[in-house]
């Protein structure tokens, strides 16, 4: 009996252990010694639909295995056209595979990782990791970093930025020469306070002396470190060093201007000024600014020199003003791009659409910019006659309008991005008035249904406001819509689709989206909202979209979606939401 109890014990464990490795989420095969097939999961079919299926599939070899798949059309590798160099390739790297390899390959327009291991048995493991959207964020990010340090390096003076906390982030190869330091020492004494210990040290400080008559009595008992700067110096003989408890008090004086407010005698690090640099005696001309959420940036300019000539410091000042503009634009950029890497499709279609009103916007401004010079040169040599100048008049009102209308074009496309965007990424709850918010989300997707030749109609009466989560319906309705720019209609075929809202029962609204596409079958209508079912399989369908759909309309916005369809007469989506959405219980439903 005990016997029988274990092999029933180990026929669980097993088949407990194949449904686990079915159900991991990346594609991965496992090949024996021999390079043949021992396992595949679920995914791996999903990813390579070529593939003998899963029932099948074990004992092939990989080669005939890699064959069957580049003749079903699918290849890892566009880079190298010629299918039997891509299979002497392949079969020459796993024949060299001792350990362990990375390596990347372009399935069905998504990039992914190819990990490649060989197991002390002799086995070797292939998984695939989808890296498309971590590629694209990190290409972002690397991008804006480069505008980032160009943008440093190209302010002319010196340039550093710290964080919160005072420690050093950002500096271009100016600041340490201007500073009377070296990139050495910066990098080796990476925040203030270690900065402030070294010119202690050596001295800068040394002829610091507070006259104890400036601040009150409340002021020194609330403030430590002034306590014992003033007792420390009142005891220090004039020429002698500051003692350890002295330049501590000095370190931590330093420090107090960075705090909010500043320190007791008025003196903040959030200003501008000037200061002169130990030793070399240099003057140094500063900015310094304090950004919550960002933390310090500062300016810094040699005017030793420059002094007495005030036009020049004057210019060099508003070129630090633009170098700093520009600086908090790119950080303003590098900061939004983590934040936007789920939003690539949608920034992708926004750009698109934003393309055309700013080339035209551009277009006309440098036309402007060159009949003003032409009409500047025309006006110096005295040669300018009356027609000439109604013309350049007519000229500039006509590039006025276009400039005006262009702009607003662009303006109300960005507008739109920005509110979409905020309330897809962050799913916080509010109160909002549903048609403004539907009409938004229908100028965002534009690129998405425009492109085939679609139209989108939205019909939603004034005034309905719902308190809830607009990034979650703004998530539903454009899942939707991507479902039927997907599978519903054929290749070249356009269609119409609306989205129309009424009111329904006291307390709730009622949201129908439809297509007029090829519809569904009587055997799909009962599983679209099934999780991965789809008809596109191995064509672009993860079987995710409606699944989705259903999880947010049910449960974070309390509703219930019902689906209608027949083929040939498009699909109706019918969505009964609360106006008030209800709140999460503690298991994070509602």
């Amino acid at each position: 009996m005990d016997g029988e109890n274990g092999k029933q014990g180990q026929g669980r464990a097993a088949r407990l252990l194949l449904d686990s490795l079915d159900g991991y989420a990346d594609p991965f095969v496992l090949c024996d010694p021999d390079d043949r097939v021992l396992y595949t999961n679920a995914r791996y079919h999903e990813l390579f639909p070529a593939a003998p299926p899963q029932g099948e599939i074990r004992g092939w070899g990989f080669e005939a295995l890699l064959r069957r798949v580049l003749a079903g059309g699918e290849t890892p590798d566009p880079g190298i056209p010629d299918p039997e160099e891509f299979i002497r390739l392949r079969l020459a790297q796993r024949a060299a595979l001792a350990g362990r390899s990375l390596s990347e390959a372009t399935i069905g327009g998504r990039l992914f990782r190819r990990v490649e291991e060989r197991t002390p048995n002799g086995c070797v493991i292939t998984s695939y990791s989808d890296i498309t959207d971590l590629k694209q964020a990190q290409e972002a990010a690397e991008r804006n970093a480069a505008r980032l340090a160009a943008a440093v390096e190209a302010i002319p003076g010196g340039f550093m930025m710290m964080d919160e906390g005072l420690n050093y982030l950002v500096w271009n190869s100016r600041y340490p020469g201007i500073g009377g330091t070296t990139d050495a020492v910066i990098r080796s004494h990476g925040n203030v306070r270690e900065t402030l210990w070294l010119q202690a040290r050596r001295g800068d400080y040394d002829d610091l002396r507070l006259d104890p008559g400036a601040f009150t009595a409340g002021q020194v008992a609330d403030t430590p470190c002034l306590a014992t700067l003033l007792r420390c110096q009142a005891a220090r003989p004039p020429g002698q060093r500051p003692t350890e408890e002295e330049m501590e008090a000095q370190v931590e004086w330093h420090l107090l201007r960075f705090r909010p407010g500043g320190r007791v005698d008025g003196d903040n690090a959030e200003r501008e000024g000037t200061f002169r640099v130990a030793g070399s005696g240099a003057v140094i001309e500063f900015r310094r600014t304090y950004t919550p959420g960002l933390g310090w940036v500062s300016l810094y300019t040699d005017v030793t020199e420059r002094m007495r000539e005030a036009e020049e410091t004057a210019a060099a000042r508003a070129a630090a003003e633009r170098a700093l503009a520009d600086l908090r634009a790119a950080q303003a950029s590098l900061v939004q791009a983590e934040k936007l890497a789920s939003l690539g499709g949608l920034v992708a279609g926004i750009a698109h659409e934003l393309n055309t009103p700013i080339g035209i916007t551009y277009t006309a401004a440098t036309h402007l910019k060159d009949q003003a010079a032409r009409f500047r040169a025309r006006l110096e040599g005295g040669q300018l006659r009356r027609a000439e100048l109604d013309e350049f008049l007519d000229l500039v009102a006509e590039g006025a309008a276009l400039l005006e209308a262009n702009a607003g074009r662009a303006s109300q496309l960005v507008q739109s991005f920005k509110n979409v965007s905020a309330d897809r990424t962050h799913d916080e709850r509010r109160r909002f008035e549903l048609g403004p918010a539907l009409e938004e989300l229908v100028v965002s997707l534009g690129p998405r249904w425009r492109k085939a030749g679609h139209v989108l109609s939205l019909d939603c009466p004034p005034g309905l406001e719902m308190d809830g989560y607009p990034g979650a319906l703004g998530q539903v309705v454009t899942n939707l819509v991507v479902n039927s720019t997907v599978h519903a209609y054929a290749p070249g075929r356009s269609g119409k689709l609306s989205l129309v809202v009424r009111r329904g029962e006291p307390g709730d609204v009622e949201i129908t989206y439809a297509d007029d596409g090829r519809g569904m079958s009587a055997t799909h209508l009962p599983r679209v909202f099934e999780p991965f079912f789809t008809t596109r399989r191995g064509t672009g369908g993860t079987g995710l979209g409606l699944h989705i759909v259903y999880n947010i309309v049910t449960k974070t916005l309390g509703g219930r979606i019902e689906v209608a369809s027949r083929l040939g007469h498009g699909t109706r989506f019918t969505l009964t939401l609360p106006l008030v959405a209800p709140v999460p219980t503690a298991s994070g439903e509602g």
